[in-house]
């Protein structure tokens, strides 16, 4: 990912002449290598796709815009965490995800929306020259190829999860196409689903060593059951969508397809996953990789390439502690998510959730906005992994997007004839010796979701999932009034607001989400 850099220079710096004055545009560009003749060897393509990846670590931007890791958001928004902050002021514009009282001009909600088009458009410039470069192999052709579209397909559903009616965009934009509007939400989950089936045959099987982070066909295959799985519980009836162009037990094949040959398992100690010695274990399937930079700091948020996540979570006030650094106190867990653990027997308990009371971790709880005396660990800033340069934004912690446990629980759920038997491996892991037998059934599954991936982004969507009515009594009953006010209103379908500056720039062609109009 360090070659990435290189390539944000040779898109973006073109775009900045275009606003400058005439006769500074009269000047020879100042670099060698422009959009125009760049795509043209494998070094290139390697760059471009390089700069896709890359969108995958965006929590920055400018202004209010920055400070919006997609999990952390992810859990502020479902009953696993509050907003926080050392208080009411600090990143306000969080407070309002938790209290699901977003405005249409929340700079988060302007951030999660352009960083995944920024990826898309980088995306559609590489297909649209791919043809063009000069590859080892059509083999290698292929997956660069597939590795690209499945990056698109990748921010198209975050796209579709988080906005649910956003244009379908398969080509790069030029400042010509501002009228583009919303596609059924149909038509876009119909194209995810067939650009993957069309790329797995295509995308590599095994990643080497030095190339880890870039997807694998077992990627794709995972993806698939994940935008099946959600089409299917909210996209379907939220919606009045049809059916996929994929069956359910097709789908369940490419599940067990990586459950059988992949090679990707279940480690035996959960708690090996996490921190910088747990980055590209065995059991990720596919992770954002979040690297040490010289470059990201408070003079240029864009340089960074670290996991914000950790900085943001971290306690405040703790002082020297041998396990544990300090950080800003966001999205601190809910009383109802530390007690949803046994911690006597799930061992998940501690690799997941910090209680500083029984760690014994010096804080300063007055500090810390909306806190309930729980953290979320797994990307805790650990004093060990603390970054050389540039603490804040360098936390070189990988977000695993697919799990093993993840294609387990997904498959099972789907009606695998052998559901009860991947139901007891995720669950005898966590359990080890006290594991005692629990029939398979969706609401166990829903339950073992939220102790397996606590903190990691997933539990709003599975509540979506749940119904609307089901995510609203959840959600709203973390409510603590005054402080915490909570309003989850159903008629929003879980959604955010189409970014009203995107509307506007749209000359109003796009059409603002339900329950957001007029305000």
């Amino acid at each position: 990912m360090k070659k990435s850099f290189l390539i944000l220079l040779i898109f973006v710096l073109p775009l900045a002449l275009l606003s400058c004055v005439d006769d500074f545009l009269s000047h020879d560009p100042p670099v060698e290598r422009v959009q125009d003749n760049f795509f043209q060897t494998q070094s290139d393509a390697e760059q471009a796709l390089y700069a896709v990846y890359e969108v995958l670590t965006f929590s920055h931007g400018r202004s209010n815009n920055a400070f919006h890791p997609f999990d952390l958001v992810s859990n502020i928004l479902s009953d696993d965490a509050y907003g926080g902050g050392s208080g009411s002021g600090d990143q306000p514009e969080l407070v309002e995800f938790n209290a699901h009282n977003i405005s249409v001009t929340n700079g988060k909600v302007q951030g999660l929306w352009a960083d995944r088009f920024t990826g898309i458009y980088r995306a559609n410039l590489l297909l649209e020259n791919i043809d063009n470069i000069n590859f080892e192999s059509e083999a290698t052709r292929l997956y660069f190829e597939g590795e690209a579209r499945f990056l698109r397909t990748l921010f198209m559903f975050d796209l579709l999860r988080m906005f649910g009616n956003v244009p379908l965009v398969t080509r790069p934009l030029v400042a010509e196409d501002i009228r583009i509007p919303q596609d059924d939400p149909g038509d876009v989950y119909n194209f995810i689903v067939e650009e993957l089936l069309d790329i797995i045959p295509n995308m590599r099987r095994d990643i080497p060593s030095a190339e880890m982070g870039r997807a694998s066909s077992w990627a794709a295959k995972a993806m698939l059951g994940k935008v099946y799985l959600y089409h299917q519980d909210y996209a379907q009836p939220v919606f009045g969508l049809g059916d996929l162009p994929v069956s359910q037990a097709e789908v369940v094949g490419y599940l067990e397809d990586i459950i059988n040959l992949s090679g990707h398992a279940l480690l035996p100690n959960f708690a090996d996953q996490w921190g910088v010695a747990g980055n590209n274990n065995n059991e990720a399937i596919f992770s954002v990789q979040h690297i040490t930079t010289t470059f990201g700091d408070w003079g240029f948020l864009n340089g960074s390439i670290g996991n914000w996540t950790a900085q943001m979570s971290g306690l405040r006030g703790v002082g020297f502690n041998v396990n544990y650094a300090s950080g800003w106190s966001f999205q601190p867990a809910t009383q109802d998510i530390a007690n949803a653990f046994d911690p006597d027997t799930d061992s998940r308990y501690f690799p997941s959730i910090l209680d500083p009371v029984a760690e014994n971790v010096n804080h300063s709880a007055s500090q810390m906005y909306q806190w309930q005396g729980y953290a979320f660990k797994k990307f805790y800033p650990r004093r060990g992994d603390t970054p050389s340069v540039n603490t804040e934004f360098n936390w070189p912690y990988n977000r695993p997007l697919f799990r093993f446990a993840d294609v387990l629980l997904t498959a099972a759920e789907l009606g695998s004839a052998n559901a009860q038997d991947y139901f007891d491996q995720v669950r005898m892991r966590a359990y080890g010796d006290d594991f005692e037998p629990l029939d398979v059934s969706k609401d166990a599954i829903f339950e073992e979701r939220r102790l397996e991936f606590a903190g990691e982004g997933h539990r709003y969507w599975d509540l979506l999932r749940m119904g609307l009515d089901e995510a609203a009594s959840i959600i709203n009953a973390q409510a603590q009034p005054p402080d915490i006010p909570i309003n989850f209103r159903t008629e929003r379908q879980g959604l955010l607001p189409i970014p009203q500056s995107e509307i506007n720039l749209s000359d109003r062609t796009l059409v603002q989400n339900p329950g957001y109009e007029g305000g």
